[in-house]
Protein backbone atom coordinates (compact mmCIF):
# COMPACT_ATOMS: atom_id res chain seq x y z
CA UNK A 1 0.00 0.00 0.00
CA UNK A 2 1.41 3.20 -0.83
CA UNK A 3 1.60 6.07 1.33
CA UNK A 4 0.64 9.54 1.21
CA UNK A 5 3.21 12.55 1.42
CA UNK A 6 4.43 13.39 4.79
CA UNK A 7 1.50 10.77 6.46
CA UNK A 8 4.51 8.37 7.63
CA UNK A 9 3.95 6.88 11.26
CA UNK A 10 6.18 7.49 13.60
CA UNK A 11 8.97 4.71 14.49
CA UNK A 12 11.65 2.57 13.77
CA UNK A 13 12.34 1.88 9.99
CA UNK A 14 11.57 5.45 8.87
CA UNK A 15 13.78 5.75 6.13
CA UNK A 16 14.85 9.52 5.61
CA UNK A 17 14.99 10.84 2.16
CA UNK A 18 16.74 14.05 0.91
CA UNK A 19 13.54 16.15 0.74
CA UNK A 20 13.08 15.30 4.41
CA UNK A 21 14.78 18.42 6.33
CA UNK A 22 15.08 18.52 10.39
CA UNK A 23 11.59 21.12 9.73
CA UNK A 24 9.85 18.57 8.19
CA UNK A 25 10.25 14.60 9.75
CA UNK A 26 7.30 13.75 11.29
CA UNK A 27 9.22 13.49 15.02
CA UNK A 28 10.42 17.22 14.52
CA UNK A 29 6.60 18.24 13.80
CA UNK A 30 5.04 16.33 16.29
CA UNK A 31 7.46 18.05 18.71
CA UNK A 32 6.63 21.57 17.73
CA UNK A 33 2.59 20.96 17.41
CA UNK A 34 2.85 19.26 21.19
CA UNK A 35 5.56 22.10 22.28
CA UNK A 36 3.18 24.85 21.13
CA UNK A 37 0.39 23.37 22.21
CA UNK A 38 1.84 23.91 25.88
CA UNK A 39 2.39 27.83 25.08
CA UNK A 40 -1.05 28.21 23.79
CA UNK A 41 -2.63 26.70 26.66
CA UNK A 42 -0.14 28.67 28.80
CA UNK A 43 -1.83 31.51 27.23
CA UNK A 44 -5.58 30.46 28.17
CA UNK A 45 -5.16 30.73 31.55
CA UNK A 46 -3.50 33.90 31.78
CA UNK A 47 -6.82 35.78 32.56
CA UNK A 48 -8.45 32.89 34.77
CA UNK A 49 -5.49 32.53 37.18
CA UNK A 50 -5.99 36.56 37.01
CA UNK A 51 -9.17 36.57 37.74
CA UNK A 52 -9.69 37.63 41.40
CA UNK A 53 -7.22 40.65 40.94
CA UNK A 54 -9.22 41.60 37.96
CA UNK A 55 -12.00 41.66 39.78
CA UNK A 56 -10.76 44.06 42.31
CA UNK A 57 -9.21 46.21 39.88
CA UNK A 58 -11.80 46.54 37.38
CA UNK A 59 -14.68 45.70 40.18
CA UNK A 60 -16.43 42.99 37.94
CA UNK A 61 -19.61 41.34 40.16
CA UNK A 62 -20.48 37.71 40.63
CA UNK A 63 -22.40 38.16 37.86
CA UNK A 64 -20.13 39.75 35.27
CA UNK A 65 -17.38 37.12 36.28
CA UNK A 66 -19.50 34.19 35.62
CA UNK A 67 -20.58 35.97 32.28
CA UNK A 68 -16.85 36.15 31.58
CA UNK A 69 -15.93 32.87 32.47
CA UNK A 70 -18.84 31.73 30.15
CA UNK A 71 -18.03 33.73 27.01
CA UNK A 72 -15.11 32.17 27.14
CA UNK A 73 -16.33 28.88 26.91
CA UNK A 74 -19.03 29.87 24.06
CA UNK A 75 -16.57 31.37 21.33
CA UNK A 76 -13.29 28.92 22.18
CA UNK A 77 -16.36 25.91 21.69
CA UNK A 78 -17.95 27.21 18.96
CA UNK A 79 -15.25 28.13 16.73
CA UNK A 80 -13.77 24.63 17.02
CA UNK A 81 -16.55 22.95 14.82
CA UNK A 82 -16.32 25.34 12.44
CA UNK A 83 -12.60 25.62 12.08
CA UNK A 84 -12.57 21.20 12.05
CA UNK A 85 -15.43 21.46 9.13
CA UNK A 86 -13.20 23.77 6.89
CA UNK A 87 -10.06 22.05 7.83
CA UNK A 88 -11.07 18.49 6.60
CA UNK A 89 -12.48 20.03 3.99
CA UNK A 90 -9.84 22.33 2.37
CA UNK A 91 -7.11 19.65 4.21
CA UNK A 92 -5.17 23.16 6.05
CA UNK A 93 -3.94 23.92 8.71
CA UNK A 94 -3.61 27.90 8.16
CA UNK A 95 -6.54 28.24 10.91
CA UNK A 96 -4.89 27.19 13.45
CA UNK A 97 -1.98 29.32 13.40
CA UNK A 98 -3.88 32.41 12.41
CA UNK A 99 -6.11 31.64 15.76
CA UNK A 100 -3.08 31.24 17.81
CA UNK A 101 -1.70 34.54 16.81
CA UNK A 102 -4.92 36.34 17.61
CA UNK A 103 -4.85 34.60 21.04
CA UNK A 104 -1.26 36.03 21.95
CA UNK A 105 -2.36 39.44 20.94
CA UNK A 106 -5.50 39.53 22.49
CA UNK A 107 -4.61 37.59 25.66
CA UNK A 108 -1.26 39.54 25.92
CA UNK A 109 -3.36 42.74 25.81
CA UNK A 110 -5.87 41.57 28.65
CA UNK A 111 -4.33 43.92 31.29
CA UNK A 112 -5.13 47.48 29.19
CA UNK A 113 -8.85 46.49 29.80
CA UNK A 114 -10.00 49.52 31.42
CA UNK A 115 -13.55 48.15 32.10
CA UNK A 116 -15.74 44.75 31.83
CA UNK A 117 -16.83 45.46 28.43
CA UNK A 118 -13.42 45.70 27.11
CA UNK A 119 -12.13 43.13 29.08
CA UNK A 120 -15.21 40.54 27.92
CA UNK A 121 -14.11 41.37 24.41
CA UNK A 122 -10.36 40.60 25.09
CA UNK A 123 -11.33 37.34 26.49
CA UNK A 124 -13.24 36.31 24.18
CA UNK A 125 -11.60 36.86 21.24
CA UNK A 126 -8.71 34.93 22.47
CA UNK A 127 -10.36 32.12 23.76
CA UNK A 128 -11.72 32.28 20.24
CA UNK A 129 -7.94 32.32 18.55
CA UNK A 130 -7.07 29.43 21.60
CA UNK A 131 -10.33 27.68 20.41
CA UNK A 132 -8.99 27.40 16.87
CA UNK A 133 -5.41 26.05 17.43
CA UNK A 134 -7.08 22.82 18.56
CA UNK A 135 -8.27 20.82 15.93
CA UNK A 136 -6.26 20.83 13.43
CA UNK A 137 -3.31 20.38 16.17
CA UNK A 138 -4.92 17.13 17.49
CA UNK A 139 -5.61 15.77 13.81
CA UNK A 140 -2.05 16.54 13.01
CA UNK A 141 -1.20 15.01 16.06
CA UNK A 142 -3.14 11.71 16.03
CA UNK A 143 -1.86 11.16 11.92
CA UNK A 144 1.44 11.83 12.89
CA UNK A 145 1.56 9.25 16.37
CA UNK A 146 0.54 6.44 13.49
CA UNK A 147 -0.03 3.16 15.51
CA UNK A 148 0.85 5.38 18.67
CA UNK A 149 -2.12 7.53 18.84
CA UNK A 150 -3.29 7.23 22.10
CA UNK A 151 0.07 7.93 23.40
CA UNK A 152 0.45 10.68 21.25
CA UNK A 153 -3.01 12.42 22.17
CA UNK A 154 -2.36 11.57 25.99
CA UNK A 155 1.12 13.63 25.04
CA UNK A 156 -1.03 16.00 23.32
CA UNK A 157 -3.53 16.75 26.07
CA UNK A 158 -0.75 16.58 29.12
CA UNK A 159 1.34 18.87 27.48
CA UNK A 160 -1.64 21.69 27.15
CA UNK A 161 -2.52 20.93 30.93
CA UNK A 162 1.36 21.16 31.50
CA UNK A 163 1.14 24.76 29.78
CA UNK A 164 -2.07 25.54 31.68
CA UNK A 165 -0.74 24.40 35.28
CA UNK A 166 2.27 26.83 33.89
CA UNK A 167 0.43 29.70 33.25
CA UNK A 168 -1.76 29.25 36.32
CA UNK A 169 1.01 29.19 38.36
CA UNK A 170 3.94 31.75 36.90
CA UNK A 171 1.20 34.59 35.25
CA UNK A 172 0.06 35.90 39.37
CA UNK A 173 3.87 35.71 40.16
CA UNK A 174 4.81 37.39 37.26
CA UNK A 175 2.56 40.27 37.58
CA UNK A 176 3.38 40.98 41.54
CA UNK A 177 6.92 40.49 40.70
CA UNK A 178 6.59 43.28 38.14
CA UNK A 179 4.25 45.36 40.42
CA UNK A 180 7.34 45.59 42.89
CA UNK A 181 9.01 47.64 40.56
CA UNK A 182 6.09 50.25 39.63
CA UNK A 183 6.74 54.33 39.53
CA UNK A 184 5.77 55.63 42.03
CA UNK A 185 2.58 57.30 42.52
CA UNK A 186 1.42 55.01 39.67
CA UNK A 187 -1.72 51.96 40.70
CA UNK A 188 1.17 49.09 41.36
CA UNK A 189 -1.34 46.02 40.10
CA UNK A 190 -2.35 47.55 36.96
CA UNK A 191 1.40 48.45 36.17
CA UNK A 192 1.86 44.41 36.80
CA UNK A 193 -1.08 43.82 34.50
CA UNK A 194 -0.47 46.08 31.50
CA UNK A 195 3.41 44.56 31.14
CA UNK A 196 1.75 41.25 30.57
CA UNK A 197 2.17 42.93 26.87
CA UNK A 198 6.01 41.44 26.62
CA UNK A 199 4.18 38.11 26.35
CA UNK A 200 3.31 38.92 22.79
CA UNK A 201 7.41 38.73 22.09
CA UNK A 202 7.46 34.58 22.53
CA UNK A 203 3.67 33.88 21.82
CA UNK A 204 4.41 35.26 18.03
CA UNK A 205 7.74 33.47 17.69
CA UNK A 206 5.59 30.16 19.05
CA UNK A 207 2.95 30.88 16.36
CA UNK A 208 5.97 30.65 13.44
CA UNK A 209 7.03 27.64 14.57
CA UNK A 210 3.68 26.25 14.50
CA UNK A 211 3.23 27.53 10.93
CA UNK A 212 6.60 25.66 9.75
CA UNK A 213 5.24 22.77 11.38
CA UNK A 214 2.22 22.03 10.74
CA UNK A 215 1.22 23.41 7.24
CA UNK A 216 2.27 20.43 5.26
CA UNK A 217 0.70 17.92 7.27
CA UNK A 218 -2.19 15.45 5.92
CA UNK A 219 -4.86 15.35 8.63
CA UNK A 220 -5.81 11.69 7.85
CA UNK A 221 -4.96 8.40 5.89
CA UNK A 222 -5.43 8.79 2.41
CA UNK A 223 -8.18 5.80 2.38
CA UNK A 224 -9.91 6.75 4.92
CA UNK A 225 -12.86 8.72 3.20
CA UNK A 226 -13.11 5.69 0.74
CA UNK A 227 -13.26 3.57 3.71
CA UNK A 228 -15.66 4.68 5.69
CA UNK A 229 -17.89 5.64 2.39
CA UNK A 230 -17.52 1.42 2.19
CA UNK A 231 -19.21 0.81 5.70
CA UNK A 232 -22.63 0.20 5.48
CA UNK A 233 -25.41 2.55 6.32
CA UNK A 234 -26.29 1.00 10.13
CA UNK A 235 -22.69 0.67 10.34
CA UNK A 236 -21.87 4.66 9.79
CA UNK A 237 -25.02 5.35 11.74
CA UNK A 238 -23.36 3.51 14.94
CA UNK A 239 -20.46 5.49 14.64
CA UNK A 240 -21.92 8.63 14.97
CA UNK A 241 -24.12 7.22 17.65
CA UNK A 242 -21.08 6.83 19.57
CA UNK A 243 -19.51 9.59 18.50
CA UNK A 244 -22.64 11.82 19.81
CA UNK A 245 -22.28 10.10 23.45
CA UNK A 246 -19.20 10.38 23.37
CA UNK A 247 -19.81 14.14 22.89
CA UNK A 248 -22.07 14.28 25.49
CA UNK A 249 -20.25 12.87 27.91
CA UNK A 250 -17.46 15.48 27.35
CA UNK A 251 -20.05 18.33 27.57
CA UNK A 252 -20.62 17.41 31.07
CA UNK A 253 -17.16 16.95 32.12
CA UNK A 254 -16.47 20.30 30.47
CA UNK A 255 -18.64 21.85 32.29
CA UNK A 256 -18.20 20.56 35.67
CA UNK A 257 -14.09 22.03 35.02
CA UNK A 258 -15.57 25.25 34.27
CA UNK A 259 -18.08 25.19 37.43
CA UNK A 260 -14.94 24.34 39.17
CA UNK A 261 -12.78 26.82 37.41
CA UNK A 262 -15.62 29.44 39.18
CA UNK A 263 -16.00 28.00 42.58
CA UNK A 264 -12.09 27.46 43.26
CA UNK A 265 -11.86 30.70 42.13
CA UNK A 266 -14.49 31.69 45.03
CA UNK A 267 -13.58 29.44 47.77
CA UNK A 268 -10.22 31.10 46.94
CA UNK A 269 -11.19 34.59 47.74
CA UNK A 270 -13.45 33.93 51.08
CA UNK A 271 -10.54 32.31 52.36
CA UNK A 272 -8.38 35.14 52.06
CA UNK A 273 -10.85 37.75 53.14
CA UNK A 274 -11.26 35.88 56.23
CA UNK A 275 -7.57 35.31 56.93
CA UNK A 276 -7.42 38.69 56.48
CA UNK A 277 -10.21 39.97 58.43
CA UNK A 278 -12.23 41.64 55.17
CA UNK A 279 -15.66 41.57 54.32
CA UNK A 280 -15.05 42.95 50.59
CA UNK A 281 -12.07 41.58 47.84
CA UNK A 282 -9.53 44.72 48.02
CA UNK A 283 -6.84 45.09 45.45
CA UNK A 284 -4.03 43.48 47.69
CA UNK A 285 -6.60 40.90 49.06
CA UNK A 286 -7.05 40.06 45.03
CA UNK A 287 -3.38 39.42 44.99
CA UNK A 288 -3.45 37.08 47.46
CA UNK A 289 -6.23 35.63 46.56
CA UNK A 290 -4.71 35.07 43.02
CA UNK A 291 -1.73 33.03 44.43
CA UNK A 292 -4.07 30.63 46.29
CA UNK A 293 -6.04 30.72 42.95
CA UNK A 294 -3.72 29.85 40.47
CA UNK A 295 -2.35 26.76 42.03
CA UNK A 296 -5.85 25.58 42.58
CA UNK A 297 -6.70 26.13 38.89
CA UNK A 298 -3.27 24.46 38.11
CA UNK A 299 -3.55 21.31 40.62
CA UNK A 300 -6.77 20.71 37.73
CA UNK A 301 -4.15 20.59 34.94
CA UNK A 302 -2.05 18.44 36.85
CA UNK A 303 -5.05 15.92 37.41
CA UNK A 304 -6.39 16.07 33.79
CA UNK A 305 -2.85 15.90 31.90
CA UNK A 306 -1.18 13.37 34.25
CA UNK A 307 -3.25 10.75 34.57
CA UNK A 308 -4.56 11.42 31.06
CA UNK A 309 -0.76 10.86 30.09
CA UNK A 310 -0.67 7.35 31.91
CA UNK A 311 -4.12 6.30 30.40
CA UNK A 312 -2.73 7.19 26.93
CA UNK A 313 0.04 4.86 27.58
CA UNK A 314 -1.09 2.18 29.20
CA UNK A 315 -5.17 2.22 28.59
CA UNK A 316 -6.15 -0.97 26.56
CA UNK A 317 -8.97 -0.36 24.18
CA UNK A 318 -10.99 -3.48 25.74
CA UNK A 319 -10.98 -0.74 29.09
CA UNK A 320 -12.04 2.51 27.41
CA UNK A 321 -16.12 2.05 28.34
CA UNK A 322 -14.95 1.47 31.74
CA UNK A 323 -12.63 4.06 32.25
CA UNK A 324 -15.40 6.50 30.91
CA UNK A 325 -18.05 4.82 33.52
CA UNK A 326 -15.43 4.53 36.54
CA UNK A 327 -13.53 8.03 36.67
CA UNK A 328 -15.80 10.94 36.67
CA UNK A 329 -18.10 8.76 39.59
CA UNK A 330 -14.72 8.68 41.40
CA UNK A 331 -14.45 12.41 40.64
CA UNK A 332 -17.52 13.46 41.99
CA UNK A 333 -16.58 11.74 45.63
CA UNK A 334 -13.65 14.24 45.48
CA UNK A 335 -15.62 17.18 44.89
CA UNK A 336 -17.83 16.61 47.12
CA UNK A 337 -15.04 16.56 49.59
CA UNK A 338 -14.03 20.45 48.99
CA UNK A 339 -17.10 21.71 51.38
CA UNK A 340 -15.58 18.93 53.94
CA UNK A 341 -12.85 21.42 54.35
CA UNK A 342 -13.85 23.04 56.73
CA UNK A 343 -13.22 21.14 59.22
CA UNK A 344 -9.48 21.01 58.65
CA UNK A 345 -6.98 22.89 60.35
CA UNK A 346 -5.94 26.71 58.96
CA UNK A 347 -2.09 25.50 58.30
CA UNK A 348 -3.94 22.34 56.14
CA UNK A 349 -6.60 23.75 54.64
CA UNK A 350 -4.86 25.05 51.20
CA UNK A 351 -2.82 21.78 50.41
CA UNK A 352 -5.81 19.38 50.97
CA UNK A 353 -7.82 21.82 48.58
CA UNK A 354 -4.56 21.24 46.21
CA UNK A 355 -4.78 17.90 46.50
CA UNK A 356 -8.48 17.42 46.21
CA UNK A 357 -8.16 19.76 43.15
CA UNK A 358 -5.85 17.18 41.13
CA UNK A 359 -8.12 14.41 42.01
CA UNK A 360 -11.03 16.21 40.51
CA UNK A 361 -9.54 16.75 37.60
CA UNK A 362 -8.29 13.04 37.16
CA UNK A 363 -12.47 12.44 37.54
CA UNK A 364 -13.39 14.64 35.39
CA UNK A 365 -10.71 15.24 32.35
CA UNK A 366 -8.17 12.24 32.31
CA UNK A 367 -10.51 10.89 29.93
CA UNK A 368 -10.91 13.19 27.49
CA UNK A 369 -7.91 12.23 25.57
CA UNK A 370 -9.24 9.10 25.71
CA UNK A 371 -12.54 10.41 23.85
CA UNK A 372 -10.76 12.44 21.33
CA UNK A 373 -8.56 8.66 20.38
CA UNK A 374 -11.89 6.95 20.46
CA UNK A 375 -13.81 9.70 18.10
CA UNK A 376 -10.61 9.72 15.31
CA UNK A 377 -11.09 5.85 15.34
CA UNK A 378 -15.04 6.02 14.84
CA UNK A 379 -14.47 8.95 12.28
CA UNK A 380 -10.89 8.30 10.40
CA UNK A 381 -12.29 10.23 7.32
CA UNK A 382 -12.98 13.13 9.72
CA UNK A 383 -10.13 13.65 12.26
CA UNK A 384 -10.52 17.28 12.83
CA UNK A 385 -13.98 17.66 13.00
CA UNK A 386 -14.04 14.60 15.65
CA UNK A 387 -11.34 15.78 17.37
CA UNK A 388 -13.48 19.54 17.01
CA UNK A 389 -16.76 17.78 18.71
CA UNK A 390 -14.51 16.47 21.53
CA UNK A 391 -13.21 19.22 22.30
CA UNK A 392 -14.35 22.89 21.37
CA UNK A 393 -17.83 21.29 20.51
CA UNK A 394 -17.79 20.31 24.07
CA UNK A 395 -16.26 23.02 25.38
CA UNK A 396 -18.63 25.42 23.72
CA UNK A 397 -21.32 24.50 26.69
CA UNK A 398 -19.21 25.03 29.32
CA UNK A 399 -20.72 28.00 30.20
CA UNK A 400 -23.38 26.43 31.69
CA UNK A 401 -20.81 25.41 34.55
CA UNK A 402 -20.28 29.05 36.27
CA UNK A 403 -23.79 30.03 35.68
CA UNK A 404 -25.04 27.07 37.56
CA UNK A 405 -22.02 27.43 40.06
CA UNK A 406 -22.94 30.73 40.50
CA UNK A 407 -26.60 30.27 41.10
CA UNK A 408 -26.43 27.77 43.72
CA UNK A 409 -24.21 29.78 45.79
CA UNK A 410 -26.52 32.73 45.49
CA UNK A 411 -29.37 30.81 46.45
CA UNK A 412 -27.70 28.21 48.71
CA UNK A 413 -24.23 28.26 49.91
CA UNK A 414 -20.72 28.14 48.01
CA UNK A 415 -20.65 24.61 49.76
CA UNK A 416 -24.20 23.64 47.70
CA UNK A 417 -22.72 24.16 44.87
CA UNK A 418 -19.33 21.93 44.86
CA UNK A 419 -22.01 19.31 46.14
CA UNK A 420 -24.35 20.06 42.96
CA UNK A 421 -21.52 19.96 40.17
CA UNK A 422 -20.19 16.68 42.18
CA UNK A 423 -23.79 14.94 41.10
CA UNK A 424 -23.76 16.26 37.49
CA UNK A 425 -20.36 14.66 37.06
CA UNK A 426 -21.52 11.47 38.77
CA UNK A 427 -24.32 11.85 35.70
CA UNK A 428 -21.37 11.50 32.93
CA UNK A 429 -20.54 8.30 34.67
CA UNK A 430 -23.97 6.90 34.62
CA UNK A 431 -24.18 8.47 30.54
CA UNK A 432 -20.94 6.67 29.57
CA UNK A 433 -23.07 2.74 30.33
CA UNK A 434 -24.57 3.35 26.71
CA UNK A 435 -21.13 3.65 25.07
CA UNK A 436 -21.19 0.33 22.79
CA UNK A 437 -17.63 -0.77 24.02
CA UNK A 438 -17.29 -3.72 21.27
CA UNK A 439 -17.49 -0.83 18.64
CA UNK A 440 -14.22 0.74 20.32
CA UNK A 441 -12.98 -2.19 20.11
CA UNK A 442 -13.48 -2.65 16.67
CA UNK A 443 -12.47 0.53 15.28
CA UNK A 444 -9.26 -0.37 16.98
CA UNK A 445 -8.72 -3.53 15.06
CA UNK A 446 -9.50 -2.02 11.92
CA UNK A 447 -7.10 0.78 12.49
CA UNK A 448 -4.15 -1.75 13.68
CA UNK A 449 -4.63 -3.61 10.38
CA UNK A 450 -4.15 -0.31 8.39
CA UNK A 451 -0.81 0.44 9.79
CA UNK A 452 0.05 -3.10 9.75
CA UNK A 453 -0.47 -3.03 5.64
CA UNK A 454 1.52 0.30 5.33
Amino acid sequence: MTTAPGTEPIGPGLAPTPARTLATRPISRLVAVLGNHSIVDFFSFVGISLLPLLVAEIGLSRQQKALLLGVGSVTSGLIQPAVAWLSDRWDTRALSTAGFVLAVVCVSNLGHAQNFWQLLVLHGLGAAGIGAFHPPAAAVTGQLAGRRRALGMGLFFVLGMAGGFTGNVATPMLVGAVSEHAPVGSDPERFGLQNLSWLMIPGLLACVVLAVAIHSVPHRRHDAHDHHTSLPDGERKRRWRAVWLLYACNVIRFSVNMALVYLFSEWAEQLTMQRMGLTELTEAAGVEASKINGPLQGAMQVGMGGMGLVLGAVLAVRREKLAFVGFPMLGAVFIAGVPLLSGVSESMMVPAALGLSVLSGVGFGSVIPVSMTAAQRLLPHRTSLASGLMLGGAWAFAFIGPQWAERAQELISLDAAFFVTAAILFLAGLLSLAIPGRLLIETDQHEQSAHTDR
